[in-house]
């Protein structure tokens, strides 16, 4: 018996917030017959896929191949661009956001072709009508590549059935935009501040993914981390997982059980059915 680990595919997810009395995200419910992840609360994402690196993509995006791949330290710029494009593709499939400039402005629904684009244009995408690179043609869309900040990358560990090389990255929601999930992959959406989230987690309304639960208790602590990215190459957190007390841990870097060891605790315990957070971000 085979005792290889699943592949790794590239991936790409965007945190879209907006400023009220707190930092607020956009998070989507993954549907209960999602094959990764089913019922968590997750942000905007989903895997690259081979309409994003169709070389042809570079005339309608704000940032050369080049650029993509210096921002993300990726040595394929073909790929690089095409995790940026996957996450604006991802993003308007499941929740509506469309990070894009339609006749040299940002696309607003409130424009006969940004109705039809955003309301039409995406039902017609999610449902396999049309790709994104045909959608971009018909209406002559420019990719706003810029308007995402690179914010993480986590690499899914090898116990998993799906293993996903996912970057994470931050955009300001468009004023004029209002997201809503797509009822397909997802069931619920809802702008939630790292503390309601938090809280929800906490008491089992809601579930959330290792990744997701640290992202939002990081961004709790300091949320000028969103709203002023550094922009700095980010290192891959790639969980180690350890079989400690009939409990499954995730080392993270840092953690003296991590390969190389670190000096201070930094992990995610599975217990009673839920994921805990030891060390950094607790």
């Amino acid at each position: 018996m085979s005792t290889a680990s699943p592949p790794i595919q590239d991936a790409a997810t965007v945190l879209v917030y907006r400023e009220r009395s707190e930092v607020e995200l956009f998070m989507v419910k993954r549907h209960s017959k999602s094959a990764f992840m089913a019922n968590a609360m997750v942000f905007p994402g989903g895997r690259l896929e081979e309409q994003d690196i169709d070389p042809t993509w570079a005339e309608r995006c704000s940032m050369t191949p080049a650029a993509a791949s210096q921002r993300l330290d990726h040595p394929d710029s073909n790929k690089a661009l095409g995790l940026y494009i996957a996450a604006i593709r991802e993003t308007f499939e499941e929740s509506g956001i469309l990070l894009a400039s339609l006749d040299g402005q940002l696309i607003s629904p409130e424009t006969d072709r940004g109705e039809d684009l955003m309301v039409a244009g995406r039902a017609r995408l999610n449902a396999e009508e049309v790709g994104f690179l045909h959608l971009a043609r018909e209406f002559d869309l420019t990719l706003e590549l810029g308007a995402m900040s690179y914010f993480s990358r986590w690499v899914t560990p090898a116990i998993e059935k799906r293993r996903y090389d996912a970057r994470f990255f931050v955009a300001h929601a468009p004023e004029a935009q209002v997201p809503l999930h797509d009822q397909k992959e997802t069931t619920a959406s809802e702008w939630l501040s790292p503390r309601d989230a938090l809280e929800r987690y906490a008491s089992g309304t809601i579930q959330l993914a290792p990744p997701t639960l640290r992202i939002l208790m990081e961004i709790e602590r300091d949320p000028t981390i969103v709203t002023r990215p550094s922009g700095t190459v980010k290192r891959a957190i790639a969980p180690q997982p350890m079989r400690k007390d009939d409990e499954l841990h995730l080392i993270l870097p840092g953690d003296p059980d991590y390969d190389p060891p670190g000096d201070d605790p930094n992990r995610i315990i599975r217990r009673d059915g839920r994921w805990v957070s030891i060390g950094v971000g607790a």
